[in-house]
């Protein structure tokens, strides 16, 4: 509502006055004032609906398994300690590879069905996936 609206219905009256003419009483008859009741308030109650509140249960984000091809499509070659979740090609389940990588010239760098091949000038590691769900990381010199 706008103020101007506002301000016009607050100033004027709500319904004309009512008129209502004098009564004229037979003698000896004696007008009564007319009392009405008071109006019966009853309390409003008013009843707290309960709040149910589902408690957050954090779900155990792990790091994300990369497939073997994946890996060999993604993954750099670089010396040093590395730490990879890869699926497993024979259980299909993630397993956690730690290896390391000597210093020097990558020679040639292979991925089988099964094995992962990395060839140095002062070394090769090789990690092959067995079938029993294991994973095997060997260094040569």
């Amino acid at each position: 509502m706008t103020p101007l609206l506002l301000s016009l219905a607050l100033t004027s009256p709500a319904q004309p006055p009512v008129y209502t003419p004098p009564v004229t009483l037979a003698p000896r008859v004696t007008l009564q004032p007319q009392i009405t009741p008071a109006p019966v308030y009853r309390p409003v109650v008013v009843v707290p609906v309960p709040v149910v509140v589902n408690p957050v249960v954090p779900v155990p984000v792990g790091p994300r398994a990369v497939t073997l091809s994946e890996f060999s499509r993604f993954f750099t070659p670089t010396p040093g300690q590395h730490d990879v979740w890869i699926i497993h090609p024979a259980t299909r389940q993630p397993v956690r590879v730690c290896f390391a990588l000597p210093n020097g010239t990558l020679r040639d760098f292979e991925v089988d069905r099964r094995s992962i091949r990395f060839e140095f000038r002062n070394g090769v590691v090789d990690i092959e996936f067995r079938n029993n769900g294991t994973v095997d990381v060997r260094y040569r010199d």
